[in-house]
């Protein structure tokens, strides 16, 4: 009768090895940490709306470099500090700015035609708006730094190209949606 105890350690020791392993690698990210980002980038999609109303009744340009700057130059610290590539976060964040842009010029451009007069009780920019903004930032670069490295993940892609028409197509249009996730594509 062969002594069969070597031959269980040692696919004992693989298998442990092996399990490790398992255990060592990084877990891809969920579907939900994509959901939660889209989610995160239409509550701040959804704020462009009140920022052009509050820019119609003070005739503000809907552009603001030096304050996107501000805001940029920041956005390019905190990331650094999540561990995300500082330019890549300007860059997205560049996005999320344009796409809100275009949800702002297409609203003046449609109250122009009406000849809308001004709102009754716009909302404050500084006071009501701004705020909303500045939460989102944080939670939109917490987000990303969960995702960080997976854009080219069959999963992740996968959710993004699935979610995105769901989250952010019922209320923008296709143009909103492809700006706001440009810097989200993974380029092969």
């Amino acid at each position: 009768m062969t002594d069969t105890r070597p031959f269980r350690r040692l696919f004992c020791g693989i298998a442990a090895l092996l399990l490790a392993g398992c255990a060592a690698a990084p877990a891809a990210p969920a579907r939900t940490d994509v959901s939660q980002l889209l989610s995160l980038q239409k509550t701040r999609l959804d704020v462009a709306a009140p920022v052009a109303r509050s820019k119609w009744n003070s005739h503000a340009p809907i552009d603001d470099p030096a304050r996107e700057q501000a805001i940029l130059d920041d956005v390019a610290v905190r990331a650094q500090k999540l561990g995300l590539d500082a330019q890549w976060a300007r860059r997205f964040f560049q996005d999320q700015f344009d796409a809100g842009k275009i949800v702002q010029r297409d609203l003046h451009r449609q109250w122009k035609l009406e000849h809308r007069p001004p709102f009754a009780n716009p909302p404050d920019l500084a006071q009501e708006i701004r705020p909303v903004l500045d939460r989102l930032t944080p939670e939109l670069l917490s987000a990303l730094a969960r995702l960080n490295g997976h854009w080219c993940d069959p999963a992740v892609a996968g959710s993004l190209d699935e979610l995105a028409p769901q989250i952010l197509g019922a209320d923008y249009a296709p143009s909103v949606q492809e700006k706001a996730t440009q810097a989200l594509r993974c380029l092969r």
